[in-house]
């Protein structure tokens, strides 16, 4: 295995979780210009269709590049519309009945299913190191969100399933995003991906009906902002990532420096509290990046 090609790849996914803490920022702003969920998700992943089908002309082939086999189509579609359509649903839909912080803790549990999906399907090994990241990274998160206030936490029944599907959603993007990887051009798979998701969700908005009021030039500028930083570059390092030889259950550990990220933004523009428990939870979540980044050899000499 071509260990700095692997190095490679996993710098790619810590870049895309840094893009990835944007989001907060994004949604909070175009909260307040008067979007909704589902016009900001359909905003941020419909304008992110259109710069990707760019991007994958100019770096994926031209049109010849567009063309891929039908295995490949039914993976991207998995992707947008499972991986990303239905995930913010679900996430979007926990954070409303739960509230924001439950949802983000909720949302975490997804390293969890990575590592058992990976472990049981790809054959990855379950080495201590792993599982000892593991665990720091979902205190760390959980601490992150919450900054060690958990009298803010609700636990409705229907909120926890919403949350934990977003958590499982999350995960199933990851494995069917490493399983398509290396089929096309990693610009060719994202375009298919936003171009399946953006059509699920604009049926959904249809249905539900659109605020003429609130489609003003600064909220569609905003969404295509968002859709350049947060979704197209962001994605365009993460499906470069994975077509390394990158270990997927290491994947949501790594990215995971979205937390971080997004917890820094809140607290240098909008005066979000940083006490010493979000302060230990940015901690752990670096220092369970750093484990799983450890060297292999010990675990290899202590399973020989």
């Amino acid at each position: 295995m071509d260990k700095s090609l692997q190095r490679k790849g996993y710098i790619q996914i810590f870049i895309t979780g840094c893009l990835w803490g944007t989001i907060g920022l994004f949604v909070t702003l175009m909260s307040d210009m008067g979007a909704d969920g589902s016009l900001i998700s359909l905003l941020r992943i419909g304008s992110a269709c259109v710069l990707m089908f760019f991007f994958a002309l100019v770096k994926g082939g031209g049109l010849t590049g567009l063309r891929i086999d039908r295995k490949t189509l039914w993976l991207t579609l998995l992707m947008g519309v499972l991986g990303q359509a239905v995930f913010n649903l679900c996430y979007a839909r926990a954070i409303q009945i739960a509230g924001v912080a439950t949802g983000a803790v909720l949302l975490y549990t997804a390293p969890a299913f990575v590592f058992v999906i990976a472990t049981v399907f790809f054959k990855e090994a379950a080495t201590p190191k792993k599982l000892l990241a593991l665990f720091i990274n979902i205190v760390g998160c959980v601490l992150t969100v919450t900054g060690g206030n958990f009298t803010a936490l609700s636990f409705p029944v229907t909120g926890v399933i919403m949350g934990v599907l977003a958590g499982f959603f999350y995960a199933l993007s990851t494995v069917i995003s490493k399983l398509a990887a290396n089929r096309a051009h990693p610009y060719v798979l994202t375009f298919y991906s936003f171009l399946f998701a953006t059509i699920f969700l604009l049926l959904i908005k249809v249905r539900q009906g659109f605020d003429a009021a609130v489609l003003t030039a600064p909220v569609l500028l905003m969404g295509m902002a968002f859709g350049l930083v947060a979704t197209v570059l962001a994605y365009a390092f993460y499906m470069n990532g994975l077509a390394k030889p990158v270990e997927t259950s290491k994947v949501p550990v790594i990215a995971s420096v979205e937390t971080v990220v997004a917890t820094l933004l809140g607290a240098l523009l909008f005066s979000e509290n940083m006490g010493g428990w979000k302060v230990l939870g940015i901690g752990l979540v670096l220092a369970s990046i750093a484990v799983m980044n450890i060297s292999d050899r010990a675990d290899k000499e202590a399973a020989a």
